[in-house]
């Protein structure tokens, strides 16, 4: 069956609620296949897997009980991804795969998908690209007919790439232009990873998006829009053999490209501190951030680091958000920062404070100051490290409690970690965690060459 007559399938009123499946391709050319399983707290991860032979990974998840699917398709593509000069492509296509392919008009992934009582979305960050929807289960045939449309046949044209153009520049001036302290906190995390792929943000530069060209996108999007970059994940109500010829027959055919440049390793040397005061004409009062280079997320010591930095800041009890808004009323707020700064392979540890009138930084310094050579001599309590794990695994259990949540993972430790199970590993490593691994990672990552921001009003 061609592309065009699957669509005429699914176009019209008629088409959002007919439950007649397509006919399954006879082909089913897998590369690969295979099973993996994990279970965390009565929650299995039964996962079976299979490759095309165009080199895009498959990885399904059946859940029967309700009827519905989540799907998430994963492109190994983000903002550090970018070259100079070229920045904010990434995100741009995040735009850009809804206005129409060959056989869907603009706008057209919205309506149907919409109209058939689903809801989507995608987001993109300095590491990947993600598109998810979830659907009821009989709408298999909608979901993957629109993904690979576009994935094969995008309507990259002069009209659709200006039009897309003056939406990321509006969001821009909306997201980051305008609003207090989000300019300086951009433009100091890109001078935390500068020389790196990480040192822009991932909606990119004005400039670079009114220089680009149509070509230059197209190239992109040629580049890192393949089946061979691409991670796909359908969790619920669906059957895998019936998933596996289904997804044979809509993106078998879509020729794999190059294999995308692998990533270098990034140096996290910070041999002096880095610290920058901006005067902010939008802010009304003062915000100080403090932070250190860690490790990247493939590092072992990450699960100390990240116990340690909970244990420290995330909560109202966390030992320097409670000391510094309860006890001594230095501050209104304390706010752990996490991947805003770096990603995947670049960590980093940082907190943004806003103070009480009247309060220095200094003031809050002195706070961070002590904290820190109290936990470097003696780590922290059996308690705060028992609650630090609590709380993330919470998060992870959440997570893992939705088709969604759990289609998210799948795709996040494919493409990142070549694991789709990766979660319930780490999970584990956390749990491993000791007292004295806190200690020296604190000895380690926490020196004298911090990471400062300070932003004030501008008068």
């Amino acid at each position: 069956m061609s592309r065009m007559s699957s669509l005429r399938r699914w176009m019209g009123a008629a088409a959002l609620v007919t439950t007649t499946a397509l006919p399954l391709s006879a082909r089913a050319e897998v590369a690969e296949e295979g099973e993996k399983k994990g279970e965390l707290m009565g929650i299995e991860m039964k996962i079976r897997h299979f490759t095309l032979a165009n080199g895009m990974r498959v990885f399904v998840l059946e859940d029967h009980s309700t009827p519905m699917f989540s799907m998430h398709l994963g492109y190994g593509v983000g903002s550090r991804d970018e070259v100079e000069g070229r920045t904010g492509f990434a995100h741009f296509f995040e735009h850009m795969m809804y206005k129409g392919s060959a056989n869907v008009p603009d706008g057209g992934h919205f309506r149907y998908v919409l109209g058939a009582g689903g809801k989507m979305n995608a987001f993109t960050t300095a590491d990947r690209t993600q598109y998810h929807c979830v659907l009821p289960s009989h709408y298999l045939d909608l979901a993957l007919w629109l993904e690979s449309d576009r994935l094969d046949s995008l309507a990259v044209t002069e009209e659709n790439f200006e039009n897309q153009r003056q939406a990321v520049l509006e969001e821009k001036a909306m997201r980051i232009d305008n609003v207090p302290y989000t300019g300086a906190l951009q433009s100091f995390f890109s001078d935390v990873w500068a020389g790196t792929g990480y040192g822009h943000s991932t909606i990119g530069s004005a400039a670079d998006l009114n220089a680009a060209k149509v070509e230059d996108v197209k190239a992109f999007f040629d580049k890192y829009y393949v089946p061979n970059n691409a991670v796909l994940a359908i969790v619920g109500d669906v059957d895998y053999e019936e998933v596996k010829a289904k997804v044979d027959s809509t993106f078998g055919d879509i020729p794999r490209g190059e294999a995308p440049p692998k990533h270098e390793p990034i140096d996290h040397t910070q041999d002096k501190p880095l610290e920058r005061t901006v005067a902010d004409p939008l802010a009304q009062q003062p915000l100080y951030l403090v932070g250190w280079k860690t490790v990247p997320e493939n590092h072992p010591d990450r699960h100390a680091v990240e116990i340690m930095m909970n244990a420290l800041l995330r909560g109202d009890s966390a030992r320097i958000t409670r000391i510094l808004q309860d006890e001594k009323k230095l501050v209104i707020a304390s706010v752990p920062i996490g991947s805003a700064s770096g990603g995947h392979d670049a960590g980093s540890a940082m907190a943004a404070f806003i103070p009480m009138p009247g309060k220095t930084f200094d003031d809050i310094n002195a706070v961070i100051n002590g904290e820190i050579a109290t936990v470097k001599k003696s780590g922290i309590t059996a308690k705060e490290l028992s609650k630090a794990v609590n709380q993330i695994t919470v998060d992870t259990v959440t997570s893992l409690g939705t088709n969604d949540g759990r289609a998210d993972l799948i795709v996040t430790g494919a493409l990142l970690y070549d694991d789709p199970t990766i979660v319930l590993s780490d999970l584990d490593k956390y749990r491993k965690v000791t007292v004295a691994d806190i200690k020296r990672v604190a000895n380690k990552y926490l020196t004298d060459n911090r990471l400062v921001l300070q932003v004030t009003p501008k008068k």
